[in-house]
């Protein structure tokens, strides 16, 4: 007789309790992280050391950074710290990482999709602005493009490499393609969605230890607004939904990161440039990624990436 083959076991309930771990530590630390900060501006503005380039840099940033700002950098301690005992438990290997082969096919995919995103992006941009949703700023950084091209590469690299190859590995050898495609796409909407509303903060002094779960029941607010709700979280769930189309089509990261780079720069360089005048909600947000009509732009790009691109 065969033995009874053991079906493999599904790694969502192990994620989700992974990133539950990680609001909840996040929640916990923002506020030692928050009164770490606050010591820390004091100690500067007492020693020579906050005379100096660095330490009027350090004490810049720290003036500006509000309860907010520490949980979201708590909440990322939590996902560095927690990762290792979480891939541990679902047993990675090296077979869910990308292949960066052939180089040179690769580089014109991710130069496609950044080219592709970027511009329509930033056209779109160039159409409210036309309509008056958004004014020109005072001094507008036109050539500022360090920050932009950073928080593009940085984040389309990194979030790519664990959203579209680790993540969607995991759920591809325990789920239907369908299936797995659905929660990779959910899971990345729902991680990029968890944050405050825009100006929402608590006086400084006001900070206590539990602080920082005021933070996460805003959060929670956001899904009982169903103009945000529909504005903000189908544009992200769109975003998502392209980039693992793009991932499954191609079999490689590099057309996604592309996409995704090219969609961060034009959204942080826009940002730069303009400020949203009035409120067009739910159809134009207060940056290129809020509102019907961005989700419209992000799914037509979808369309022509997946009809331009090879299928592997």
């Amino acid at each position: 007789m065969q033995p009874a083959i053991t079906p493999p076991v599904s790694a969502l309930p192990k994620l989700l309790l992974y990133l539950l771990a990680v609001m909840l530590g996040g929640a916990l630390l923002s506020a030692p992280l928050f009164e770490l900060g606050q010591s820390t501006l004091l100690w500067l503005k007492s020693s020579s050391m906050g005379e100096s380039g660095i330490g009027r840099w350090l004490t810049k940033e720290i003036q500006r950074a509000h309860l907010p700002r520490y949980f979201n950098r708590a909440v990322l301690v939590c996902a560095i710290a927690f990762i290792w005992p979480f891939l541990r438990s679902v047993k990675i290997d090296r077979s869910l990482l990308p292949t960066w082969r052939p180089f040179a096919s690769g580089l014109r995919q991710w130069l496609f999709g950044f080219a592709l995103a970027a511009g329509l992006l930033l056209t779109m941009g160039f159409v409210f602005y036309q309509l008056g949703a958004y004014r020109l700023r005072p001094e507008p950084g036109w050539l500022n493009l360090g920050e932009p091209i950073t928080a593009s590469l940085g984040a389309s690299i990194v979030e790519e490499i664990f959203f579209r190859a680790l993540l969607l590995g995991l759920l591809l050898r325990t789920m239907t393609t369908r299936t797995a495609v659905f929660w990779a796409t959910f899971i990345f909407a729902i991680v990029h969605f968890m944050k405050p509303p825009e100006g929402w903060q608590i006086a400084d002094d006001q900070v206590v230890w539990h602080s920082g779960f005021a933070v996460l029941a805003q959060i929670a607010r956001g899904f009982g607004d169903i103009d945000f709700l529909l504005a903000e979280f189908s544009t992200l769930f769109a975003v998502g939904w392209v980039l693992t189309q793009v991932r499954m089509q191609t079999g490689a990261l590099w057309a996604g990161i592309g996409l995704h780079g090219g969609w961060v720069f034009g959204l942080k360089w826009f940002s730069g440039l303009m400020f949203y005048q009035k409120s067009w909600l739910p159809w134009i947000g207060p940056n290129l990624k809020i509102g019907l009509v961005p989700l419209v732009m992000v799914l037509a790009t979808g369309w022509l990436a997946l009809r331009l691109l090879p299928r592997q």
